[in-house]
């Protein structure tokens, strides 16, 4: 088998992190681990090599336990600094209608019909940013987990440094905020640096209907 079943990931993935509520996990990181090794040795390097937690998931999965303490925080935030890769051409905003697209796509990782294990491919990964923020304010199938970024780029402006931050924040967002709850698009490989470039152009510029008054 190629992959895990989902079932069998979201279970592994409670006992990992805990629920938002309160309870510590029961079983240890490395014990989950060497249960995911053994559960899937056809498993490719790439799939291998993600059922192992990096420096930062380790320090947040003890958090569900116990809160970071102050130097625990700071190595979350600098390993996650360390992790984010910049595109080839080093333009961090790209196309706003393709973040457009990006945006409003939460395909991912889907598998195959007949229950091989296989995932479908070709078919590049979505962002679904729209499940948990605002950003076209006309857009009326948003979330409301994360802030309302509508009028982002009209708050912060599309300069250089406000491009480097939003790119960085979907890259990464623990580089901001140890242990946030948004997916690190760009540190899971889930997003591609290009992709994430025209997310940035979506979020920054002025033509973009976020922006739009």
């Amino acid at each position: 088998m190629k992959i895990m079943h989902r079932s069998s990931a979201m279970f592994l993935a409670a006992l990992l992190l805990g629920s938002c509520a309160t309870q510590p996990p029961t079983v240890s990181a490395g014990r989950i681990e060497a249960i995911l090794a053994g559960a899937y040795p056809d498993a490719t390097a790439e799939q291998k090599r993600r059922s192992v937690q990096d420096d930062a998931q380790k320090l947040c999965s003890k958090a569900v336990a116990q809160p970071l303490n102050p130097e625990e925080a700071v190595k979350v935030v600098e390993s996650s600094r360390a992790s984010i890769k910049y595109p080839a051409s080093d333009k961090l905003s790209g196309d706003w209608k393709i973040g457009e697209k990006l945006a409003q796509d939460g395909y991912g990782l889907r598998l195959l019909p007949g229950g091989g294990g296989d995932v479908i491919p070709n078919r590049a990964n979505g962002a679904n940013c729209y499940a948990c923020h605002t950003l076209d304010p006309k857009e009326v199938n948003a979330g409301n987990l994360g802030v309302n970024l509508s009028g982002f780029g009209l708050a912060r402006g599309n300069t250089p440094e406000t491009q480097k931050y939003a790119y960085d924040k979907v890259y990464n967002a623990w580089a901001f905020f140890p242990c946030s709850q948004m997916p690190r698009m760009g540190a899971n490989g889930f997003l591609t640096p290009e992709q994430i470039t025209h997310v940035v152009a979506f979020l920054l510029d002025p033509a973009s209907p976020v922006n739009k008054k």
